[in-house]
């Protein structure tokens, strides 16, 4: 099951609730809903020079935050570094559309809620305005197949921030930490 649901911080209530079927596609689930916020200000400032857009998830499930292990070549963004699932936009796509194509390209994941969370901009990767989905599935790590990366692993909140991440990546990991803890 796809369930995209409009939420700008965990914690809040969703906005609308829709799950794609033969005559919903996902994009239409999301395009008459707000943009969630920007991570921070520095990213609502660098998204104005930002030239290309992408869909990255932070994927929860039951064993933890599923992270992988970029490929360590160059070319790509953040080599050799942990980060989340997600790529670029295609034309004419959305967020949604890019969300639901990439985890099944990286990971054959196709049962997941999604919610929408912040727009941020990888400023040390290569500048992609990014819509971040957070992303809930039944599966542990040890049941998708990884196509995309050197490694996958599931992680506590703390154990997380320990691996060498995409700057980008401890950003959010950062804020949704600090989002979920109790006050």
């Amino acid at each position: 099951m796809i369930d995209l649901l409009a939420r700008p911080r965990p914690g809040a209530q969703p906005s609308r609730t829709a799950t794609p079927s033969a005559d919903l596609r996902p994009e239409d689930a999301v395009q008459d809903l707000v943009p969630p916020p920007f991570l921070g200000p520095e990213h609502e400032e660098a998204a104005r020079a930002a030239t290309a857009e992408g869909a990255v998830a932070l994927v929860i499930s039951p064993s933890g935050i599923v992270l992988h292990l970029r490929d360590d070549k160059p070319g790509i963004p953040n080599p050799g570094r942990w980060s989340l699932f997600g790529g670029a936009i295609e034309d004419g796509g959305s967020p949604a559309e890019a969300l639901i194509r990439e985890l099944e390209e990286e990971l054959g994941l196709v049962e997941f809620d999604a919610r929408p969370l912040w727009r941020l901009v990888d400023t040390c990767g290569d500048g992609r305005l990014l819509t971040l989905f957070e992303v809930h599935t039944p599966l542990t790590p040890e049941q998708p197949t990884l196509t995309e990366g050197e490694e996958l692993a599931a992680f506590t909140p703390d154990e997380a921030l320990r691996p060498n991440l995409a700057h980008f990546c401890r950003q959010v990991l950062e804020r949704y930490d600090a989002a979920a803890s109790p006050r």
